[in-house]
């Protein structure tokens, strides 16, 4: 196993278990009102069997020593409630990894009927019912009186009242419970609003214009007012509530809330302020939260230190520097790179291709063989390089071959088991080529050539073939000699020469200079297996 097989399984388990123990936490308010000498109760909705749940006042005051208040199955129950109740009540609860705070701002006030909490349209409405239900649990012989607009009704003792769906139904219906509780007498009511919904009522999904994601530099000790503006649409119907929020348990937040119109259309405004800017303010996400029945929204501003926002400017231009120079360098050296790759990871997988021979290695011969630079490249350079120092083997025309074989069903053959083809080019060979038009041409006659020239014009008509037209071979073109012209190449020849170019190799330099020539052979050559 390789060394970055292995720190990709490190960074793999790594995260895993980050992930594993990294704890979800999410937090919402509520605003409510309560009447004082009436008794009310708050239920911290959406929880499970699974989870635990706890209550208490903000901040992480217990309720036992709360006169008024009680917690049974989970509901915290004001009875009755009483002006010192208001204040802020937080129901936590706990889900595995997940944790979700809903804090209720409690206000309590002296007053006859209780405020709006439930909507009704007109239209759709065909009865009222006093939705009590665990008052009612409590004690199922409970008393209901109903007053429209804090004013009495003439009607019995029923849950539910008979809606005409009628202008004149418009308005707020209360409806009072009087129950009995472990031996106490207590009065518990509940207010619904019966409106006529217009034809152009449109419920809108409240949206925050700003802020979305923002990052402010800020100088300790300075004060400081962060604004928040929300869409809330056409129809508010005093349903939306927008509010700040941070990530930090130490941080107070104050903040105001105001509603404005512009162009007909509802926003939410909330100013927090921010008296002195310490250093728990620093790197901390404030949160900006609209909700509403149809949806809600939220954005964040985070504080840094004003020198920070220069240093993030040249972290970033240094990794944009990085990034650029990281690139240039493996442009440059790519070669090198891919080279030191192959030899430090294993070829098996090019082993596995059902190949026989890494090239196969044609040449023209000429009419002098044993003067042949391209022969004298093809049977002792060549190998010598690639056979001897890097593990590679060739199949070499007119080395290779058996005494008897066919030679057109050999080079067939070979070349079908061959993974590159070497076109070693010279002087000669374009001279003859030339004259004798022996590749890719229909109409050639192999038998005006030598036979050395004819088993290469095959090879090259083969692998050309299986180059440009089956895609199944890749082509090296490597010249060995000065005075190869371009134009008086075939024109299959010339197609690979523009696309893929072509390697120059000097018999009479030194090694050091054809250095090069060999580093860009083996580029293009498969990986291969030192022997």
């Amino acid at each position: 196993m390789s060394f970055s097989t292995v720190y990709f399984q490190w960074i793999m388990l790594l995260s895993t278990l980050w992930f594993a123990e990294m704890e979800m936490h999410m937090t919402h308010r509520r605003s409510v009102n309560f009447v004082a000498g009436l008794a009310f109760y708050l239920q911290c909705d959406g929880h499970s069997q699974n989870e635990s749940l706890s209550w208490s006042r903000v901040p992480s005051q217990s309720l036992g020593n709360i006169t008024g208040i009680t917690v049974r199955n989970n509901t915290l129950w004001f009875l009755p409630a009483e002006l010192v109740h208001s204040g802020e009540y937080s129901c936590f609860s706990r889900n595995g990894n997940e944790t979700q705070e809903i804090i209720f701002e409690v206000s309590v006030q002296n007053e006859t009927c209780p405020h709006m909490n439930r909507k009704d349209d007109v239209k759709s409405t065909v009865e009222l019912e006093c939705y009590l239900r665990l008052v009612f649990d409590l004690d199922p012989g409970a008393q209901v009186t109903w007053r429209k607009d804090c004013h009495p009704l003439n009607v019995e003792n029923k849950r539910k009242v008979p809606v005409n769906r009628s202008d004149k139904m418009v308005g707020l219906f209360t409806c009072f419970v009087n129950f009995t509780f472990e031996g106490l007498n207590y009065s518990a009511a509940q207010t619904t609003k019966i409106y006529n919904q217009s034809s152009d009522f449109v419920v809108t999904k409240p949206k925050i214009i700003y802020p979305k994601h923002e990052t402010k530099p800020v100088t300790l000790g300075e004060s400081l007012n962060l604004s928040c503006k929300a869409l809330v649409g056409k129809n508010d119907m005093d349903e939306t509530d927008i509010y700040w929020t941070s990530d930090s348990d130490s941080l107070t937040l104050s903040y105001e809330s105001t509603t404005m119109k512009e162009s007909e259309q509802l926003f939410k405004l909330s100013v927090l302020y921010i008296s002195e800017v310490t250093a728990e303010y620093l790197n901390t996400d404030l949160e900006c939260i609209v909700q509403h029945p149809a949806g809600s929204d939220s954005g964040t501003v985070r504080l840094i230190p004003a020198c920070q926002m220069e240093r993030h400017y040249w972290i970033g231009l240094g990794l944009v520097a990085l990034v650029t120079l990281l690139a240039a360098v493996a442009f440059l050296f790519r070669v090198d790179l891919v080279l030191v790759y192959r030899d430090v990871c294993s070829s098996s997988a090019v082993r596995s291709d059902g190949k026989s021979y890494d090239a196969y290695v044609s040449y023209l011969h000429g009419d002098q063989l044993i003067s042949s630079s391209a022969m004298t490249f093809a049977l002792h350079f060549l190998p010598e390089m690639l056979e001897d120092l890097y593990g590679y083997k060739l199949f070499i025309s007119g080395r290779d071959e058996l005494p008897g074989e066919a030679v057109h069903e050999v080079i067939a053959d070979r070349m079908s088991r061959s993974r590159r083809l070497i076109i070693v080019l010279t002087s000669q060979s374009q001279t003859d080529t030339t004259k004798k038009s022996l590749i890719l041409d229909d109409s050639v006659r192999l038998e005006e050539s030598p036979s050395a020239q004819m088993c290469a014009a095959y090879e090259q008509r083969v692998g050309l073939y299986d180059a440009l037209v089956k895609q199944g071979l890749k082509v090296l073109l490597v010249q060995v000699e000065d005075g190869v012209e371009e134009a008086s190449l075939p024109e299959s020849l010339r197609f690979i020469r523009r696309n893929k170019g072509i390697l120059k190799w000097r018999q009479n330099a030194s090694d050091r200079a054809n250095r090069r020539f060999w580093k860009y052979v083996r580029y293009h050559m498969p990986p291969a297996q030192r022997q």
